[in-house]
C-alpha cells in the first residue's frame, strides 16, 4: 500500500487531461447501469486521467475486452483499481460518504480508490463546471469495503445534505477509508 501523510489530498490535474476525460465521455454515451445516465462519465474519466497520472498507472478503462468492465487502473504493482469519483463543488469532509453502486458490485478489482472532483460552480441544470480540485479521499480492498459499507436504497435522503439516492448504492464515510 502507497501511504501518504493524510487521508485526503489534492493531486495535479491539466486541461489535457480534462480534453481527453470529455473525449471519452463523449464516445462512451450514457451506460445501461449510469447512474446519472452519463452525465457524471466526464468527471469519472477525468478521476482516472488524474490518478493514473499521479501513480503511474496504466488506465485499461477503455481497453477492449472484457476487463474495462472491472477495473480501470493497472498499479505498478500489477494489482487493478477500480476509480471510483463524486463531483461537489466544497472540498469533501472525513464525514461525507463514497459510493459503490450496487449495479456495479460485479467488479473485481484488487483495490477501490476514491476521488472527489470539487469544481467551481453547479448550474440551476445541475450540471458542474470548471474543475477546481482533484481530491483523493482514500482507498479500500473490495471485502474490507463491504464489510464496512452500508445499503442506500433508491430514495432515501441523506439527512446531512438531503442528496436523495438515484439507485441503490453501498455507502461508506471517508473517514473509514485507508490512506492511498
Amino acid at each position: 500500500m502507497l501511504t501518504h501523510k493524510k487521508l485526503m489530498y489534492i493531486i495535479p490535474h491539466t486541461e489535457e487531461m480534462i480534453a481527453r476525460a470529455v473525449k471519452k465521455a463523449e464516445m462512451l454515451g450514457s451506460l445501461n447501469n449510469s447512474i446519472t445516465q452519463g452525465k457524471g462519465n466526464a468527471a469519472g474519466y477525468l478521476g482516472e486521467e488524474a490518478v493514473a497520472s499521479y501513480l503511474n498507472a496504466e488506465i485499461v478503462s477503455s481497453d477492449e475486452g472484457t476487463n474495462k468492465f472491472n477495473h480501470d487502473l493497472i498499479l505498478l504493482d500489477g494489482r487493478s483499481a477500480e476509480v471510483k469519483t463524486k463531483r461537489r463543488t466544497v472540498p469533501p469532509k472525513d464525514f461525507y460518504e463514497v459510493s459503490i453502486a450496487k449495479t456495479s458490485t460485479h467488479q473485481k478489482p484488487d483495490l477501490y480508490i476514491f476521488v472527489s472532483i470539487q469544481f467551481k460552480e453547479r448550474n440551476k441544470d445541475g450540471a458542474y463546471k470548471g474543475v477546481k480540485d482533484i481530491w483523493i479521499v482514500g482507498q479500500k480492498t473490495p471485502e474490507a469495503y463491504f464489510d464496512l459499507a452500508e445499503l442506500w436504497t433508491k430514495g432515501k435522503i441523506d439527512s446531512t445534505n438531503n442528496f436523495t439516492t438515484h439507485a441503490d448504492m453501498y455507502n461508506l464515510a471517508i473517514n473509514k477509508l485507508d490512506v492511498l
